[in-house]
């Protein structure tokens, strides 16, 4: 579980982002790189309490809903899995750059869908196959940078690292921003917890110690790597450690470290690939998702239906992101930020909760509070600093907020949920109901329905009566019209529209309760819904 761990954490972050650090901060970006890890640590504990209270499939969507309730658990499970789609295409263009920059864009997309659906069959078949394969990319990802740290240890010259400050102390609040990038994906590994041995101990064992671990190498390969090259040549490169690799071990030496690179940043890929389903999993057990999430596969025990979705809509990000490392990271970051609060204040809300805590970590509610309040700063910074700030920001919201609609879809087979959104909604729903269902629409389904003078007509889920009056004028007196919604507020509608135009004696509300209005065979001569 730790080598699982360390694969989902380290991420691209390590292979880039010393580069760009560098890039805003200069030297001083080491400073950005022992504050960012000091804060990765603490959160470290923090999810490792709450996996251990609730080591469930779902993750950050349990944590949320224990802490707040259904729809901010969506949410949560929403932006969460925004954040792994985002972060797949990311990891896959991040990968390709090391060992093919300039290759058609075309070849890129072929070669990142080949290399994503290899994963997801492997996911598919299981957690033995699939652990095994993440062993084998976790200790690539230790060798490297312990490879180059070792190689270039005896090469540090620290007149590299003067002057030290060279841009305003703001500088290395944004540096942070970027490189918090290499310190997140807890929330994928708690996606595992159902399928971890023992996860209530193990669990908060693996985020900790593996969380330490590359926070340790991470400093002292950014350190080697700023005494090593000058910091300005450092920040200019796109791929920092095959430059890195080929001061230290010249052009073969560069091409191997550039490949195994290659490999390590795919084994993060894979690592996200492999956990994201278990999400959708957790969210549709919950009628949060697509029900056929829900499935699980007789023989490999995996939650194939999910996996599939998850295949389909990867391999779209991948074909819509492909290209811009930068781009995605700046997309990436302020989603992440958001997701973390939001774990954040369950963990204050869910101490407040008398429940067993297998792990307890040190941190509690005002450490909480800090973090959250250190991450609000350096998106801040970030705003205020980068010129495309407010552009990635609406598109952020713009997917998140996307995440609403969807919901109420989803919640739509709720009756429950379908009662409560039409009666605090009525009033607005009326009113742009007009708007794609007016006199003509209206015209076809009557029409359509060949109502006759006399008839018994049902108008199933009459909403706020917008068929009832016409409805009415054509069956005429002897015919009965009888309307049925499950809202309250809309059947309230209805009677102030029949009352305001004239008295209709031959129109009926019948106020439908959890269970379906049944009537009896051959009443109604036509029904409407």
């Amino acid at each position: 579980m730790i080598f699982l761990c360390i694969n989902a954490i380290i991420g691209t972050g390590l292979f880039f982002l010393p580069s760009i650090g560098a890039y805003y901060a200069g030297p001083a970006s080491l400073i950005s790189w022992i504050v960012i890890g000091a804060l990765a640590i603490l959160m470290s504990f923090i999810f490792a309490e709450l996996v251990s209270i609730y080591p469930k499939a779902g993750g950050v969507f349990e944590y949320a809903k224990q802490a707040f309730g259904e729809f901010e658990s969506f949410m949560t499970g929403w932006i969460s899995w925004l954040v792994a789609n985002v972060t797949i295409s990311m990891l896959i263009v991040g990968a390709l750059y090391y060992i093919m920059p300039a290759s058609h864009f075309i070849v890129k997309i072929a070669i990142s869908i080949i290399i994503l659906t290899a994963f997801n069959i492997i996911s598919y078949r299981g957690m033995k196959t699939s652990t095994m394969m993440l062993i084998f990319f976790s200790i690539l990802t230790m060798m490297i940078p312990i490879s180059l740290i070792i190689g270039g240890a005896p090469k540090i010259d620290l007149s590299n690292l003067q002057p030290f400050f060279v841009y305003p102390l703001s500088s290395i609040f944004v540096a942070m921003f970027y490189i918090s990038e290499t310190f997140i994906g807890w929330e994928s590994i708690t996606f595992l917890s159902e399928e971890a041995k023992n996860p209530k101990k193990n669990m908060p064992i693996a985020i900790i110690l593996s969380t330490l671990i590359i926070v340790l190498i991470s400093i002292l390969l950014v350190f080697v790597s700023l005494g090593v090259m000058n910091w300005q040549t450092f920040s200019r490169c796109d791929a920092p450690f095959s430059d890195l690799s080929e001061v230290l071990f010249g052009p073969v030496g560069k091409s191997i470290i550039s490949f195994l690179i290659f490999f390590v940043i795919i084994g993060a890929a894979a690592s996200w690939i492999i956990s994201t389903p278990r999400l959708l999993l957790a969210m549709a057990r919950e009628k949060l998702f697509l029900k056929d999430c829900r499935a699980i596969h007789e023989k490999y025990n995996t939650p194939h239906m999910a996996i599939l979705f998850q295949t389909v809509v990867s391999i779209f990000v991948i074909i819509m992101g492909l290209g811009n490392y930068k781009l995605l990271l700046s997309l990436l970051l302020p989603l992440v930020i958001t997701m973390y609060l939001i774990v954040l204040y369950s963990f204050i809300k869910i101490r407040k909760i008398k429940i067993r805590r297998p792990f307890k970590s040190p941190v509690g509610v005002l450490g909480a509070y800090l973090i959250a309040a250190f991450y609000v700063i350096i998106l801040f910074f970030w705003f205020l600093k980068d010129p495309n700030s407010i552009h990635t920001m609406i598109i952020c919201a713009g997917l998140v907020f996307l995440g609403i609609p969807i919901y109420i879809l989803v919640k739509m087979q709720d009756r429950k949920f379908i009662e409560f959104f039409f009666d605090h909604l009525s009033g607005f729903y009326n009113i742009v109901l007009p708007f794609w269902y007016g006199k003509r629409e209206k015209d076809v389904v009557i029409k359509g329905a060949k109502i006759k003078k006399g008839y018994k007509v049902l108008d199933y889920g009459c909403g706020g009566g917008s068929n009832l009056l016409d409805l009415s004028e054509d069956v005429g007196k002897k015919g009965k019209v009888v309307g049925v919604d499950i809202s309250k507020k809309q059947l309230e509608a209805c009677v102030r529209r029949v009352a305001k135009f004239c008295e209709r004696e031959n129109v009926i509300m019948v106020k439908e309760e959890d269970r379906r209005t049944e009537f009896g065979k051959n009443i109604f001569d036509a029904i409407i819904s």
